[in-house]
C-alpha cells in the first residue's frame, strides 16, 4: 500500500514539474483564452429568449371511433410533433405574418430556423418552444406566432381527417346496399344489442322453415312468426341507423377537439440568456489554465530533447552527474570567472557539485564529450578543471579536439605549440609544451597548430605515450574531446582512456541521437560515468533544481568576513 502511495506522489510531482518547466506555455494559452472570454463577454450582443409552453397529448391514431387503434411510440410521436413545429411551412408563414424581412435580426428564414429550439420537459407531455433574438419583443412575438400556428395547423389536420371519415359514412347511406354496408361497420358488428337481435332473427327463421314443412303460408302459426320476424328486422335496422347517426355525431364533435394546447404564453424577457459574463470569465480563467496544462503536457510528450535529471536517468539510462544553469558571460570576462568570484553563484556551485560527483572516479584521466557540436562540452571541461584545481589537486586540461580547439582561448594561453607537436613527432617531451594558467594548480596542453589529418595523428602510438605520461604526473587530467558526431576522434581517445563525461545541451539534441551516440561510445569500450545537462534555464529544472538552489543561496550574503546565514 505504501509503495502505491509513493508511486502516485511521484507521478503527481512529475506532472507538476512538467507544468513548472512549461509554465510560459500554460500562462500564454491561459491569457489568450481569458482575453478571448473577456472580449466575448464585453462585446457580444445580448441574446434574449422567449418561451411558450405547449401540452401535446398523444393520439391513438386516425381511425374512426370503434375501429382498430394503431399504437405509436411516444418518442417517435413527440419527435414528429417537434419537427412539425419547426417545419419549413410553419417558418414561412411566421416569417411572412410578422414581416421578419424588415427586422434587424431573424431577417432570413435560415436565421429564423437557427433561433428556434423545441425542448421536451422531462417526464411530461409538455414542451418549450424557445426563440432567441437580440430583440426581446421580436423573440416573444415569434414564439407566440409559431405556437399558435402549430395549434391551428393541428386542428385543421384533425378537421380534414374527420371530414374524410364523415364523407365515407354519408356515402354508405346512399345506394341499394346501404343497409348491408352499414351493418358491416365494426361499431355495428360489435354491438351487443345488434348481436342479440340477429340471434333472435336467426332462431325465428329456423322455426319458420320448420313450420313451412308442416303448414302452408296462410296457416296462422306461419303468419304470426313472419310478422314477428319483420318486427325484429325493423328493430335491427333502427338500431343500425342509430349507431351510424351516433358515429356522425361523434365525428362532428371531434371537429371542435384538439390534443394540442398552449399552457403558458411567452413573456417579454428581461435578462439576456447570453453572454453570461461571470460564467464566461470563470470559464476563460479555469478553462484557459486547463487547456494550457494540456498543451504543456502534449509539448512535453512530443519533446525529444534532454531537459531534466529524469531525462538523463530514464530516457538515456545514464547516471545524473549535474545540471549547469544557463548564464551570460560579460564581454572580456573569463568563462570561469564565477568560480573565482567571492560571491556565491548558482553556476559556481553547480560545477563544484559536478566536481564532487566525478571525484569518485578511480581513473585520473577523464574524457569530456557530447553528441554534436555547440553543446558546451569545452565550457564544462574548462570549469570542471578549474573547480578541481581549487581543491589543491594538480590538474591538467588537454585540448583533445584537434579540429575545433577551444581551451587555449578559454584559459588565455598560446596555441602555437601543443598536443599536435607531440603526436606528429616534432617533439618527444610533452613537458615542453605544457603551459601554466592564471589558476593555481591548473596547467594546460593546447591543441597546437591544427593538423590536416587529426584522425591519423590520434591513431598513433604517441597518443598512448602521452596518456601514460599525463596519468603519472597529474592528479586529474581533463581531456576536452570532439563530439561523437559527425567524426570518430573520440573513439580513438577511448582506446587509451575509458571514463567519459557526457554533456547534453538543454532542450537541443534529440534523445534518439543521444542514445545512438552513447551506444557508439559503449561499443568502443568507453565507460560513460554519467550525463551533464548544460545551459538549463532556471525554473525548468527538477528536484534539486535552480529555484531550490537559488533560494538556498539567497539565504546567504557576503559580509566581507565570510558567508553568514541571513536571519
Amino acid at each position: 500500500m505504501a509503495d502505491t502511495e509513493q508511486e502516485v506522489d511521484f507521478d503527481l510531482s512529475h506532472y507538476l514539474a512538467v507544468l513548472s518547466r512549461r509554465r510560459w506555455i500554460v500562462l500564454s494559452i491561459a491569457a489568450a483564452v481569458f482575453v478571448g472570454s473577456l472580449c466575448y463577454a464585453m462585446f457580444s450582443p445580448p441574446i434574449f429568449r422567449a418561451t411558450t409552453v405547449l401540452n401535446i397529448e398523444r393520439e391513438g391514431g386516425t381511425a374512426a371511433p370503434g375501429q382498430g387503434v394503431v399504437e405509436v411510440q411516444d418518442d417517435d410521436y413527440f419527435g414528429t410533433q417537434f419537427k412539425l413545429i419547426t417545419s419549413q411551412t410553419a417558418l414561412r408563414r411566421v416569417f411572412i405574418d410578422l414581416n421578419l424581412a424588415a427586422a434587424k435580426d431573424l431577417n432570413t428564414q435560415g436565421a429564423l430556423a437557427k433561433a428556434i429550439t423545441v425542448v421536451q420537459v422531462p417526464r411530461t407531455r409538455l414542451c418549450r418552444v424557445n426563440v432567441d433574438s437580440t430583440d426581446p419583443q421580436l423573440a416573444m412575438n415569434v414564439s407566440s406566432a409559431l405556437s399558435h400556428h402549430f395549434v391551428e395547423q393541428n386542428l385543421n389536420s384533425k378537421l380534414f381527417m374527420s371530414k374524410d371519415v364523415l364523407d365515407a359514412l354519408q356515402q354508405r347511406t346512399r345506394g341499394m346496399d346501404a343497409d348491408k354496408l352499414n351493418q358491416s361497420l365494426p361499431s355495428v358488428v360489435n354491438n351487443k344489442l345488434i348481436q342479440d337481435i340477429k340471434a333472435h332473427i336467426f332462431e325465428g327463421e329456423a322455426q319458420l322453415a320448420d313450420l313451412r314443412m308442416k303448414y302452408t303460408d296462410s296457416h296462422p302459426a306461419t303468419v304470426s312468426l313472419r310478422s314477428r320476424l319483420a318486427s325484429m328486422h325493423k328493430v335491427l335496422n333502427n338500431e343500425v341507423d342509430n349507431i351510424v347517426a351516433s358515429l356522425k355525431t361523434e365525428l362532428s364533435g371531434q371537429l371542435r377537439a384538439n390534443n394540442v394546447r398552449i399552457i403558458d404564453l411567452p413573456q417579454l424577457p428581461d435578462n439576456p440568456i447570453r453572454p453570461r459574463k461571470a460564467l464566461a470569465l470563470v470559464f476563460g480563467l479555469f478553462g484557459g489554465f486547463a487547456l494550457g496544462a494540456l498543451a504543456a503536457l502534449l509539448v512535453e510528450m512530443l519533446d525529444q530533447t534532454v531537459r531534466t535529471h529524469d531525462d538523463i536517468e530514464r530516457r538515456l539510462g545514464l547516471p545524473f552527474l549535474g545540471l549547469i544553469p544557463f548564464s551570460r558571460h560579460k564581454k572580456g570576462a573569463a568563462i570561469y570567472a564565477p568560480l573565482l568570484s567571492t560571491d556565491v553563484s548558482l553556476l559556481s556551485e553547480s560545477f563544484r557539485n559536478l566536481r564532487t560527483m566525478t571525484g569518485f572516479a578511480e581513473e585520473p584521466v577523464l574524457l569530456v564529450t557530447s553528441t554534436v557540436q555547440e553543446e558546451g562540452k569545452s565550457f564544462v571541461a574548462c570549469n570542471l578543471a578549474v573547480a578541481m584545481a581549487q581543491l589543491g589537486q594538480k590538474v591538467l586540461i588537454v585540448d583533445g579536439d584537434l579540429r575545433r580547439p577551444r581551451q587555449h582561448g578559454n584559459l588565455r594561453v598560446s596555441s602555437e605549440t601543443g598536443l599536435t607537436d607531440f603526436l606528429s613527432g616534432a617533439t618527444t617531451d610533452p613537458e615542453s609544451f605544457v603551459q601554466k594558467t592564471e589558476i593555481r594548480n591548473l596547467e594546460i596542453i593546447a591543441c597546437g597548430a591544427r593538423p590536416p589529418n587529426p584522425a591519423e595523428l590520434l591513431n598513433t602510438d604517441q597518443l598512448a605515450q602521452f596518456v601514460a605520461w599525463a596519468r603519472g604526473r597529474y592528479t586529474r587530467v581533463i581531456v576536452d574531446c570532439p563530439p561523437v558526431f559527425p567524426i570518430s576522434d573520440i573513439l580513438l581517445w577511448g582506446r587509451h582512456v575509458k571514463p567519459a563525461i557526457f554533456v547534453s545541451r538543454f532542450g537541443r539534441t534529440r534523445v534518439p541521437l543521444i542514445l545512438t551516440a552513447c551506444a557508439r561510445l559503449r561499443g568502443s569500450g568507453i565507460k560513460i560515468l554519467g550525463g551533464v545537462i548544460n545551459g538549463a534555464r532556471l525554473g525548468t529544472m527538477s528536484y534539486a533544481d535552480g529555484r531550490y538552489y537559488e533560494q538556498y543561496y539567497r539565504d546567504y550574503v557576503d559580509t566581507g568576513k565570510g558567508k553568514e546565514r541571513r536571519s
